[in-house]
């Protein structure tokens, strides 16, 4: 049976949520009603119905939002806006699940209903749970946008099972912004900038902070509720991913027979993601240097031996490509 997925093209985010809530506040922060919907083809007609958008019309909103509108925060606020979107049933899963680190378990199977535009892949030691976050659906320009939001809804959903605000480090892909103050006032301090990709850690310990309405009978309840409502599904890029961790010597041919369509098929729907097999490849092997490096520690000789390599040369030339930074530079994040 082929493996399922969405694209950025299907529609079947609902307009009254994530769409109406972002309409109402750019038109809060100045935008013109009439031109934040242009080009997006969606209606306001649309956010009082039960009609359904797909992540490319809201990526469009997004760009008329970040144009017409005041000030620079506006991802920071969408943000926090959307823990507050949550359905009730969803809400009642989070609140009362048995720690934080649940409530991320739980967020990301349920993730690709409520939120598609962000994935991560967690790694964990004896201090520190490492969040490596990755561009679900094709990005393209709105991708900082996109990450400022989501690591604002991460702080917004921490406050929701805690009732506090959890210490959060974050890692962003870009240069330090002249809006410094807006990032402080949604992220807290611990911020770095021009890292490899997005990565958010948290200390273990803060991740196993009871749930401030932990009720194991309520949660239990509320979850069969919720598994009988969302299914999950993956979007492309996921799929794809997640053949390549569990056999990254697949090629192009191979993944296309897995999804039941020609490797030209699958090479054209990766280019409508801004993506190609080769980077999503790539973007594997620089996560698997990352986690030795960054997070282990390893030396470039231990490094280069599990990952492959038979030189470490090359390996230090590659890791370079893969993430703009040298082996000792990475090794220092």
């Amino acid at each position: 049976m082929p493996l399922e997925y969405f694209t950025n093209k299907d529609k079947f985010l609902p307009a009254n949520l994530l769409p109406k809530a972002l309409y109402e506040l750019a038109v809060a922060r100045g935008a013109d009603a009439q031109k934040l919907l242009v080009g997006t083809g969606i209606f306001l007609q649309d956010f009082e119905n039960d009609s359904q958008v797909s992540c490319n019309q809201l990526l469009t909103l997004i760009a008329n939002a970040q144009t017409l509108s005041q000030g620079q925060d506006l991802g920071f606020q969408f943000g926090r806006t959307l823990i507050d979107l949550l359905p009730d049933d969803i809400q009642d899963v989070l609140s009362s699940a048995k720690d934080f680190h649940h409530c991320l378990k739980l967020m990301a199977l349920l993730k690709p209903q409520l939120y598609p535009f962000m994935s991560s892949f967690n790694h964990i030691d004896e201090d520190t749970l490492y969040l490596q976050f990755f561009d679900p659906i094709g990005l393209g320009k709105q991708q900082r946008f996109i990450q400022e939001a989501s690591c604002a809804a991460l702080v917004s959903l921490s406050k929701l099972c805690t009732g506090r605000r959890l210490k959060f480090s974050f890692s962003f892909p870009f240069a330090r912004p002249k809006y410094m103050y807006e990032y402080e006032e949604s992220l807290g301090t611990r911020l770095e900038f021009q890292a490899p990709t997005l990565m958010v850690k948290i200390a273990h310990n803060d991740t196993q902070i009871t749930c401030k309405d932990a009720n194991p009978k309520l949660h239990s309840y509320a979850l069969k509720q919720v598994k009988t409502q969302y299914k999950v599904r993956y979007s492309l890029l996921e799929q794809v991913r997640l053949i390549l961790r569990k056999a990254p010597q697949t090629t192009l041919p191979d993944a296309a027979a897995l999804f039941d369509m020609s490797p030209a098929s699958l090479k054209r729907l990766l280019k409508e993601h801004s993506t190609s097999f080769q980077q999503l490849h790539d973007e594997l092997r620089r996560q698997e240097a990352m986690y030795y490096l960054q997070i282990q520690k390893l030396k470039n000789e231990q490094t280069a031996s599990k990952m492959r390599f038979t030189d470490v040369n090359n390996f230090r030339k590659a890791v370079k490509r893969w993430t703009g930074l040298t082996p000792n530079k990475l090794r220092s994040f």
